[in-house]
């Protein structure tokens, strides 16, 4: 399973994906808080959880070509 994982990893349009999904929803959360007056914590809340998987999955995608460097 997780050498099934760590393949999809490696390949570049997952990557970009991660990459692209994670910027989108963490220039969106900082567009709310700099924007909204005052800050909807709701909203800022929702942005969170649905970057912290796409930030993990970004660190397992660094880990996994500092591996493939090495």
């Amino acid at each position: 399973m997780t050498d099934t994982l760590l393949s999809v990893a490696r390949s570049g349009p997952v990557q970009a994906a991660v990459l692209t999904l994670l910027m989108v929803a963490l220039i969106a959360r900082i567009m709310v808080q700099l924007t909204a007056r005052p800050a909807r914590p709701t909203l800022l809340w929702t942005l969170d959880m649905a970057a912290t998987p796409l930030l993990v999955a970004f660190v397992i995608v660094l880990l996994q070509r500092f591996h493939d460097l090495s």
